[in-house]
């Protein structure tokens, strides 16, 4: 089904402005607003009406408005003083007021418990002070039509790290901010050698000696619980800082993609990568004259851009730096039949990556020619000759803008190739990724299928792989289609780091990507990772394990096959021929819902605990008069016994559905044809992620659910380095 309905709810809820009607008029606006000539803004309007490229979010809202405030990326300093941390609050508020998001290095702001002497009281830590800012971002962000987002950093070597390390360990905690530590060669070279008992420091003021093992630990630990804190590499993003005249940058952007001095923006824009591709054979002439264009567009909007306070004015036009990046590279892999994780698709991307910074910097050394270098040109890297940009590209989240194009987000790998969305008016319908579809009827047709056949095995496939998220466990089909048909939990997650690795080489800012890992992924994965990356040269990175935030369930429909978990394919492990029905091991958390409803005789709780998404064990407990709270009991049980033991759920919904009671039929209360009916259909409706009201409805009141997206209600995703999430329903994001 078409997505056009999605599309027209995001361009209603954050883009079209007064007497606009369609994404026609938003291009129109935008082009009028930036181009210099005529021929140059039919120019634009054509890349952004074919989508080929599309600008963050704040130029499509703001351009050609009053507002007029273009940039999504900020860096903010907080000084060590009451007037520092509130001119920054400040300064926030207005920005995000605008559509933008912040960066803060917390490091200078004294540890808690150090003197001030202008009170003679005691400093509360820069802890207690990101609770202001998180404070001030939850009132200012239910103003315009973006979230406000932060991101908080702390020098590895501040004393305070470990307060700030655990500071969101409790969910819900400092809502409004993406967590970083900022780490250096000297910490990590430390951890590398093991030399875990190493003093790293010692509080200032309790005195209390801190080992490098504590700090590790408590990094990995957080990691591991729910995604958080991420690393940025502070050395590396030093070492790659293109003006180093103007000293060390030691803040980056929400998502991690734009290492920035104080009061710095950045623009950015990406390329649709797929809409580059004709015939599964990049078109590098177009790829060429897309890049270029969008460098001069990236370029212009640096000087038609109504900067919201003066010292961003003057911190960006020093060094003019843009970020031109790719999305929907996914879909040009599985169009040129690469897969994601493999080498030859990895040196693909590499190329591609630096044939459009090629690009970038020749259309920046042209304009440099024509209108003069970036003022902080002399003592930067840019010695052989000058450019107009300090940086040109990046890899930005692309939440949005990718669903507006109808693309794979930024370089992450697919999620599914088959998903639930909901439309204006609730209705729920699936998307099935065109690219996927087209290679798996043509790989049926060489197997011989065709007419009613062919579709009723394409339509099997789908459905498949919108229950589950995966074709790895269809072993009838071609080894090489479920080769190229991995998706972002298929994918081992050091082939993640390896992809971003692969970009990192041709960007001259960072990269914003999540590295997925699947929910049995242990403490020592996620630090070996953290290994990979600095051995890497990455310039941060962020790591999500599948299922470790109770408040977020990514929107599949169902898993119900007694297949390979999907967490076997997404640790590298091959899938055997015949795939046994095997008891698993239950981890110590599992995250589910419980729904409270109504049977003939009784009320219930239902709670259902997932594993990868899976429904793997069922409790149910009756409430009041009425019913046989052991029945209750040994139902759930024997439920649980079979999902552990490869049942696919779906059976039990279907012969729940069949059981009849009397006392349930004749009272119009009951959810459900019998009590089994009503634990049947919580039960699928925990697997397909359903907000709900009335059971019978299929809308059930749930206990407890966690963060839904504040707009739609649907399930949030985690990715491209945004930990608050991103709702592929109807384009909410965390992230600016």
């Amino acid at each position: 089904m078409s997505t056009q309905p999605v599309v027209d709810s995001i361009l209603s809820a954050r883009y079209l402005r007064k007497g606009e009607t369609s994404y026609t008029d938003i291009c129109h606006r935008v082009a009028v607003a930036l181009a210099e000539d005529s021929e140059e803004e039919a120019r634009f309007f054509e890349a952004m009406h074919s989508l080929r490229f599309l600008p963050n979010s704040p130029t499509l809202m703001n351009a050609g408005t009053e507002l007029g405030q273009l940039s999504a990326c900020f860096t903010l300093p907080v000084s060590d003083s009451i007037d520092g941390i509130f001119d920054a609050m400040k300064q926030g508020a207005i920005i995000h007021k605008t559509g933008g998001g912040t960066g803060y290095n917390f490091s200078p702001l004294r540890p808690e418990g150090s003197p001030v002497q202008s009170t003679e009281g005691v400093a509360s830590g820069p802890v207690s002070f990101m609770r202001v800012f998180n404070a001030a971002t939850e009132v200012i962000k239910q103003g315009g039509r973006r979230r406000g987002a932060n991101m908080g950093i702390l020098n590895v070597w501040h004393p305070d790290i470990l307060p700030f390390i655990t500071a969101k360990t409790k969910e819900g905690e400092f809502a409004n901010f993406n967590i970083s530590v900022m780490v250096n060669d000297r910490f990590m070279d430390l951890v590398s050698k093991k030399q875990f008992e190493t003093v790293w420091l010692t509080h200032p003021h309790t005195g209390d000696q801190v080992t490098v093992g504590r700090i590790w630990a408590a990094i990995v630990e957080g990691i591991w619980k729910n995604g958080e804190p991420g690393i940025l590499f502070f050395d590396e993003i030093n070492r790659k800082n293109p003006t180093p005249q103007l000293g060390e940058i030691d803040t980056t952007n929400p998502c991690g993609e734009q290492p920035l001095f104080p009061f710095e923006s950045c623009v950015l824009g990406s390329i649709n990568l797929a809409a580059c591709m004709h015939q599964g054979v990049l078109d590098e002439k177009k790829l060429q004259e897309t890049a270029r264009l969008a460098t001069r567009f990236l370029d212009l909007v640096i000087d038609k851009n109504v900067f919201p306070i003066p010292q961003i004015r003057e911190a960006t036009k020093r060094t003019r730096k843009i970020g031109l990046g790719l999305m929907g590279v996914h879909d040009a892999l599985l169009m040129a039949g690469l897969a994601y994780d493999a080498p030859e698709g990895r040196a693909w991307c590499e190329r591609v990556m630096q044939f459009v910074t090629d690009t970038a910097i020749e259309e920046s050394r042209q304009r440099a020619e024509k209108l003069g270098p970036f003022p902080a040109w002399e003592g930067s890297i840019w010695k052989e000759f000058p450019v107009r940009n300090a940086a040109m590209t990046t890899i930005a989240p692309t939440g949005t803008i990718s669903l507006l194009a109808g693309c794979s987000s930024g370089i992450e790998p697919i999620f599914s190739f088959a998903y639930t969305r909901k439309n204006t008016v609730g209705k729920t319908f699936v998307i099935v990724n065109p690219v996927f579809r087209d290679r798996l009827v043509t790989t049926l047709s060489k197997r011989g299928l065709a007419g009613n056949e062919l579709e009723t095995k394409t339509e099997e496939v789908i459905t498949h792989v919108h229950e589950t998220g995966t074709v790895q466990d269809l072993l009838w089909l071609p080894e090489d289609f479920r080769v190229l048909c991995r998706t972002a939990l298929d994918i081992s997650w050091k082939d993640h780091i390896l992809m971003q690795a692969a970009f990192q080489k041709h960007v001259h800012a960072s990269i914003s990507k999540t590295i997925n890992m699947p929910s049995s992924a242990t403490k020592e994965d996620c630090a070996e990772a953290l290994l990979m990356a600095w051995s890497l040269k990455l310039k941060g990175i962020t790591i999500y394990r599948t299922g470790s935030r109770e408040d977020v369930v990514l929107a599949l429909k169902e898993k119900d096959s007694a297949t390979a978990p999907t967490s076997a394919v997404a640790a590298g492990r091959n899938v055997p021929e015949k795939i046994p029905a095997l008891s698993i091991d239950r981890p110590r958390e599992l995250s589910g819902r419980t729904y409270l409803c109504q049977s003939g005789c009784c009320r219930l709780y239902v709670t259902v605990n997932l594993l990868d998404g899976k429904p793997m064990e069922v409790f149910i407990r009756t409430v009041g008069s009425g019913g046989c709270e052991a029945n209750s009991s040994a139902l759930g049980r024997a439920i649980s016994t079979g999902l552990q033991n490869g049942v696919p759920f779906t059976k039990f919904v279907k012969q729940f559905a069949k059981v009849n009671c009397v006392v349930a039929i004749k009272n119009p209360s009951s959810e459900g044809h019998s009590c089994a009916d009503v634990v049947g259909r919580c039960i699928e409706l925990s697997a397909k992620n359903q907000s709900i009201t009335t059971l019978k409805d299929w809308d059930i009141r749930e206990v407890g659910t966690k963060n839904p997206c504040p707009e739609c209600g649907e399930p949030l995703d985690f990715g491209e380095g945004c930990n608050k999430g991103i709702c592929k329903h109807c384009g909410w994001t965390g992230c600016s």
